[in-house]
């Protein structure tokens, strides 16, 4: 192959060229862990709202293959973001602060989605740039 056909700016698919990212994010894939950890974590937290942790935790992991299958859309890397914000104030919305295993586990796992979805952000943007 030629030089000129490895180089992604001038190849004739330059469109196909930002999906290269799609699956490889570790961050989503840390996202999409920590999601399915919160959906089963009522199966050993004690005090968990089986109800938040459960919806929660599959609304992260939708998120995640969202963010995973999409090359080039910072909607979903906030929308992340906007889901770990609401799990980290569960406890107090949901009554269960006082559960002291379930509220940490919410404001552990949100604010780890909050950093990995910001992380998976700004890959984003340099991938982009």
């Amino acid at each position: 192959m030629s030089q000129d056909t490895m180089n992604p700016t001038t190849t004739s698919s330059n469109a196909a060229w930002p999906t290269d990212r799609k699956w490889k994010t570790w961050p989503d894939w840390v996202n999409l862990v920590l999601g399915g950890y919160m959906a089963l974590a009522p199966l050993w937290t004690t005090g968990a709202s089986a109800g938040w942790f459960v919806t929660l935790g599959l609304l992260l992991v939708a998120g995640s293959l969202w963010a995973l299958g999409s090359a080039s859309s910072p909607a979903s890397e906030w929308t992340m973001i906007v889901l770990a914000a609401v799990l980290f104030l569960a406890p107090w919305m949901g009554g269960f602060a006082a559960a002291t295993g379930a509220a940490w586990t919410a404001w552990i796992v949100g604010l780890a989605v909050i950093v990995f979805s910001a992380v998976g952000l700004s890959q984003r943007k340099k991938s982009a740039a």
